[in-house]
C-alpha cells in the first residue's frame, strides 16, 4: 500500500513505498525476522510463477545508510542460500503493491523467468587475497635490476629532489605489481574454475591487494568448491592471505541490462 498525507497545498503526497529487493519464483519462503530497509516486515508480493521480495519504507528520508546497504545485502542473502534470486539494485523503490505486481513482475515476465532459470541452484562466491608482509614487493626488488638499482639511487636523496627517477620508480613498481596479480589471479582461477560454473575477475587497488574474485558456484558442490579454495589457500600459504565470503546472491553475474 501507499501512505499519502496532506500538504500546505491541499495535495496528497506520498510518504510511503514499497522497496524491492529481488526477483523469485512465487513458492520461495520467506526467512523471519531479517533487518530490512525502513524496518518493516518482509513480504512476497505475487504474479503468476514469480514474487518479489518487498518491504515498505518511509519516504521521508533518505535512503543510503549503512544500516539500509546491509539490510538490502542481508534479505538477498538470507534467501540466495536456499532458494535462486535475482537481485536488483540497491535504492529501488515502488510506488504501490499493484505497480509491484503489474509494471515490475508482469511487465518483465518473461526476462525475469529467463534470468532465474539461468542462475537456478547457483550461487556466488567472493574471494579476497591480500599479500603477506609486502612479500610481492620484495620479491619484485629482488627480480627487476632496474628497479633494484633505482631504489638504492635514491637511497638518502631528498624527497624534494631525483623527480624524474622516482617517477619511473613508481611506474616500474606498478607494472611490476599488476603482473604480478595477473598470475596470482591466474593461479586462483585455474584452481577454482573446475569447482565452479562461472568466474568474474574484479579490480583491486590497493597495493596489497593480491586478488579479487565472484565465483558462480552449483549449490550442491559448495562443499567441494570449499575443499578446493582450502587446498588453495595451502599454496598460496605464506605469500596471501584469502578470505571467502558467502554463498551470497549472484550479484556479479547478472545480465548487463
Amino acid at each position: 500500500m501507499t501512505a499519502q498525507r496532506t500538504s500546505d497545498t491541499g495535495r496528497a503526497s506520498v510518504t510511503a513505498g514499497i522497496y524491492v529487493y529481488g526477483i523469485v519464483r512465487a513458492e520461495v519462503p520467506v526467512p523471519d525476522d531479517l533487518p530490512t530497509v525502513g524496518g518493516t516486515d518482509l513480504r512476497l508480493v505475487r504474479s503468476g510463477p514469480l514474487a518479489a521480495l518487498v518491504s515498505e519504507v518511509d519516504l521521508d528520508r533518505p535512503l543510503g545508510l549503512r544500516d539500509d546497504l546491509l539490510a538490502h545485502e542481508g534479505v538477498l542473502d538470507a534467501v540466495a542460500a536456499d532458494s535462486t534470486v535475482l537481485p536488483l539494485r540497491f535504492g529501488g523503490v515502488v510506488q504501490d503493491l499493484a505497480a509491484v505486481r503489474n509494471e515490475l513482475l508482469a511487465g518483465n515476465q518473461d526476462d525475469f523467468e529467463s534470468i532465474l532459470a539461468e542462475l537456478d541452484g547457483l550461487v556466488e562466491f567472493t574471494l579476497h587475497g591480500s599479500y603477506l608482509d609486502q612479500i610481492h614487493l620484495r620479491e619484485i626488488v629482488g627480480d627487476d635490476p632496474e628497479i633494484r638499482g633505482l631504489r638504492e639511487e635514491l637511497q638518502g636523496v631528498p624527497e624534494d629532489s631525483g623527480h624524474a627517477a622516482r617517477v619511473r620508480l613508481g611506474e616500474l613498481v606498478s607494472a611490476a605489481v599488476g603482473r604480478k596479480r595477473e598470475l596470482t589471479v591466474g593461479a586462483a582461477v585455474a584452481a577454482l574454475s573446475p569447482h565452479s560454473a562461472a568466474t568474474s575477475v574484479r579490480e583491486v587497488s590497493g597495493q596489497d591487494d593480491a586478488l579479487s574474485v565472484a565465483l558462480l558456484v552449483d549449490r550442491d558442490r559448495i562443499e567441494d568448491f570449499q575443499r578446493a579454495v582450502d587446498e588453495l589457500g595451502e599454496d598460496f600459504a605464506g605469500r596471501v592471505r584469502l578470505r571467502l565470503l558467502g554463498p551470497l546472491a549472484p550479484y556479479d553475474f547478472l545480465p548487463e541490462d
